[in-house]
């Protein structure tokens, strides 16, 4: 915290408002679902992916997270052709940097990944769905009574938020 404020005055400082706008984002909670390919085998030779894929589901905006050994495999975005002939060329995506990769699902459709370092044939090629994030369920109607609890979950929330930025600015100055 002594760092952020030295940093602060070295710097002229910063609006409070920018700070408690950022704080505010900081605090907003997104929720995406994070695939973690393989489970707990990873991204390895002679796995079934198809397997592991058919007791998933895939979702627009969710991630596929690849995790591997260290300079022995990659991860390659391929097209169904390619897919089927375990073939790099004309990759649409290729990564092979550190151990782990984490890759968006942006669209729906089919998407199809392999592992160009001779793995390929040894079960390291995955295939999936990705479909429309589906509509999320319809909220309770309110109730039409007074209230028991004086306010709202979402109303505590913010407090709580703004609350959380309050300390962290009063901290700050």
């Amino acid at each position: 915290m002594e760092t952020l404020k030295t940093h602060l005055r070295l710097s002229g400082g910063a609006s409070p408002s920018i700070l408690l706008i950022a704080m505010l984002f900081l605090c907003v909670s997104v929720s995406a679902t994070k695939h973690d390919v393989g489970g707990k085998q990873g991204w390895a030779p002679n796995v079934n992916y198809t397997d592991w894929a058919s007791h998933e589901r895939f979702f627009v905006g969710e991630w596929l997270v690849f995790y591997y050994q260290k300079g022995m495999y990659d991860v390659v975005q391929v097209n169904s052709t390619a897919f089927d002939r375990c073939s790099a060329e004309d990759a649409i995506m290729n990564w092979s940097r550190g151990h782990s990769f984490a890759f968006q699902l942006k669209n729906t459709g089919n998407y199809y990944f392999i592992c160009s370092r001779g793995q390929c044939y040894n079960g390291m090629k995955l295939s999936i769905l990705v479909q429309e994030t589906p509509a999320p369920a319809p909220s309770l109607p309110l109730q039409s009574g007074p209230s028991h609890s004086g306010s709202s979950a979402l109303t505590r929330f913010i407090s709580l938020n703004f609350a959380v930025a309050g300390v962290f600015l009063a901290g700050l100055f």
